[in-house]
């Protein structure tokens, strides 16, 4: 929109895009408090030639032509909203050849036009408003004219027009971006995005953006599935801000669903293999299987899978150990699946047991060979440190080195022919009474 003005002492209209009115064209008006009596009234003419342009950004150009004959100490600007209105006084322009002024004045003061335009304008006060101006002229006493200039009346601009074609993506991981066209408004400098939980409000300001080609945002660090609604306002240089958009509504992205279907397909000494059912999501790229030992605070990974692979065994289990386990899914944007629901597994034991016979004491346990494992290792715990006793290929051993009235701890290891072990036994405790049987 092109910024006008009347060259001082002519009648010529000029207009420019630069909307800076410089200070040597347009002189400030005095701010000191000024007292003008109208009673006498001076002899001075009504001003003639009183002219306001419209179309400027809270802003309104005046200019008039002077009054040469009488003594003339200056001029006073009044203002009202309407014609016929009541008219207050805005400016004193001292001087009698400074014959013009910018209305920039902000709220009128009429508390009851205030009041009005709040209540049915939700832009700025001075965007697309109508005032009506008259020019009287003073003595350099202070006296004021009786009769004003005629009544010249001026349009500020409207405020700027909504922006065009907003757009809110849906399903991006716990984010929303936005994008939008500039509206055909040269005075645009910016925007207002907002945000509301609902399409009825309210909204709050999410962010701000400088630049009138700035027609870009993305809100981050949102949830999952979660709906949003945003609007944007253009604003101009002087600070207006237009109509918002229309509402448009984004949902994020959900997480991956919770696997289903865990289960422990397979129990080995040391080791549980466990399965579940592939995510109906396709863009699944990882799995996490996790395991729970008694008294963990936190879950341990036991592996990180391909979304193709959904089993994994775990080598890592005591014998006899209760442990749980849980799977998590992980989609390409990082988002994570609630766990599954828990799978309690007793892993699998050495079924040791032992027995009190003459002969010393005999321990009797399953020695898994079709799993690999060829001979057992026999310890017997002290209250320092285990003792080797010897081993075993068929599951069996005893241990005569006994005495009557007393307690023995004995573990077992299993050894396979790689010669990696498997995990060692849960003890097993016997008493050998203080009468030995016979």
């Amino acid at each position: 929109m092109a910024t006008c003005w009347l060259a001082l002492g002519t009648s010529a209209l000029g207009c420019a895009t630069n909307l800076q009115w410089p200070s040597a064209v347009w002189p400030a008006a005095s701010t000191q408090a000024f007292e003008l009596r109208e009673d006498p009234p001076a002899d001075l003419a009504a001003p003639e030639g009183l002219r306001a342009v419209s179309g400027q950004l809270r802003s309104v150009p005046l200019k008039w032509e002077p009054l040469l004959v009488g003594d003339v100490g200056g001029y006073v600007v009044e203002r009202a909203d309407q014609r016929e209105g009541t008219y207050e006084r805005i400016a004193r322009i001292p001087g009698d050849l400074t014959t013009t002024y910018v209305d920039r004045d902000t709220l009128p003061s009429n508390p009851a036009v205030s009041a009005e335009l709040v209540n049915e304008v939700e832009t700025p006060v001075l965007d697309g408003l109508t005032w009506f101006y008259r020019v009287r002229a003073y003595s350099p006493a202070g006296l004021l004219s009786a009769d004003a200039s005629e009544t010249a009346a001026a349009t500020t601009a409207g405020p700027p027009q909504a922006p065009e074609d907003l757009r809110a993506y849906s399903r991006q991981p716990r984010r929303v971006p936005l994008s939008w066209r500039p509206p055909e408004d040269p005075n645009v400098i910016g925007y207002r995005v907002e945000r509301s939980p609902t399409s009825r409000g309210p909204f709050e300001l999410l962010t701000e953006i400088d630049g009138s080609y700035q027609t870009a945002h993305v809100d981050r660090g949102l949830g999952d599935l979660r709906v949003f609604y945003y609007r944007v306002a253009a604003v101009n240089s002087a600070g207006g801000v237009g109509e918002p958009t229309d509402v448009v509504r984004a949902v994020t992205k959900p997480e991956p669903l919770p696997p289903v279907g865990l289960r422990a397909t397979e129990r080995r000494l040391g080791v549980n293999r466990l399965e579940w059912d592939p995510n109906v999501e396709e863009d699944i790229v990882n799995y996490r299987l996790l395991r729970s030992r008694e008294g963990d605070d936190s879950p341990e990974l036991v592996a990180l899978l391909d979304s193709a692979q959904t089993s994994a065994e775990d080598e890592a289990v005591g014998a006899d150990e209760p442990v749980s386990y849980t799977v998590i899914a992980l989609d390409r944007d990082g988002l994570e699946s609630d766990p599954a629901e828990l799978v309690e597994v007793a892993s699998e034991g050495y079924e040791l047991s032992a027995t009190v016979r003459p002969d010393g004491v005999h321990l009797q346990w399953n020695p898994r060979h079709a799993e690999g494992f060829y001979r057992g290792q026999v310890f017997r715990e002290g209250l320092i440190q285990q003792n080797a006793l010897g081993e075993s290929l068929d599951g069996t051993f005893v241990d005569a080195e006994v005495k009557a009235g007393s307690s023995y701890r004995y573990v077992v290891g299993m050894e396979r022919a790689d010669q990696t072990l498997g995990p060692r036994s849960t003890p097993v405790q016997i008493s050998i009474p203080r009468t030995w049987p016979d």
